[in-house]
């Protein structure tokens, strides 16, 4: 079966909300809402496809595109490559030029709709930022504290809280309170550990060992986020049976944590990328100067300790 090359543009408002249109009931997939887009035609880059599609279907102008995510999704009766990029900016005011509804909505919104299976991983990667932190070591809870309050003035928006030297009651204490100053800055917390303890935070990370041995998402796990860290394609292959929210792939660079493991690379952390169905987060050596390059390659961004903790 031919798979067919999509190209998907997500536009935003000054409002930050992102124009969904609703497929027609006679398509494939119809009824459904989806980012507006289209197929990209032979010869055609992705972006000149999306400004195509995009003044064909909505009667918009746009210019400047930046890498969000690439998904294959094989639905049975037709197998699909979305090449998705958000739109830096545009003109003209957006209309169904086919007919079709359209609605602008916040990216926490997005879930309230029904979407087309592949297009799940595209709102996963709206609502995500380009950019984990990862705790590293302290000395006390009050250090860690002080460490969390400054990357949450830098910017942060997600963290991810690992301390695995800290007994289990001792840990939920300090999540509760890294959670509160997470929350006060809007700003969400995962924690890296037993995915059955009690839960105090707005998901879990697995690592490698805690991946390989979980057969199925448990229930509980259902509305929170559920990530891991994948070294093979074997890793994100078992991430996408499990149909997890996010991966970190590593090591991509030489890392001062792992200094004896052999990097990817760029160009195996692109061919790794290309099989997720989910965000895939570059680890291993990053920076905020790696981000760009990491969505280049098919990434949603960066995590890592380091640079920030």
């Amino acid at each position: 079966m031919k798979q067919v090359h999509v190209a998907v543009g997500v536009i935003t408002d000054a409002n930050g909300k992102i124009l969904i249109a609703k497929r027609p009931q006679v398509a494939h997939q119809g009824g459904l809402w989806e980012f507006p887009g289209g197929k990209v035609e032979p010869g055609e880059t992705v972006q000149q496809a999306l400004t195509r599609e995009l003044f064909e279907e909505l009667d918009v102008q746009c210019s400047d595109f930046v890498p969000v995510i690439q998904i294959s999704h094989d639905y049975g009766d037709k197998q699909v490559l979305l090449d998705v990029y958000r739109v830096v900016s545009f003109t003209g005011t957006a209309i169904g030029k086919e007919g079709q509804p359209l609605n602008w909505v916040s990216p926490s919104e997005l879930g309230s709709y029904p979407f087309p299976a592949a297009n799940y991983p595209i709102v996963n990667a709206l609502q995500l930022p380009d950019r984990l932190v990862i705790t590293g070591d302290f000395a006390s809870q009050p250090e860690c504290l002080a460490r969390v309050d400054a990357c949450l003035v830098r910017g942060a928006k997600l963290l991810q809280l690992r301390a695995p030297e800290l007994e289990q009651e001792a840990f939920i204490r300090l999540a509760q309170r890294v959670l509160a100053r997470c929350h006060r800055e809007g700003a969400k917390l995962v924690i890296n550990a037993d995915p059955s303890q009690p839960f105090t935070a707005d998901g879990v990370h697995l690592n490698g060992k805690r991946l390989s041995e979980m057969s199925e998402r448990p229930p509980a796990l259902a509305d929170l986020l559920v990530g891991a860290s994948c070294h093979s394609a074997q890793d994100i292959h078992k991430a996408n049976r499990l149909g997890l929210d996010y991966i970190f792939l590593s090591p991509v660079q030489p890392s001062a944590s792992h200094p004896n493991a052999k990097p990817l690379g760029w160009a195996a952390f692109a061919e790794l990328t290309a099989f997720a169905k989910m965000p895939v987060y570059a680890l291993g050596g990053m920076s905020d100067d790696n981000i760009l390059t990491a969505k280049e390659a098919g990434g949603q961004g960066v995590a890592g300790i380091s640079a920030w903790w």
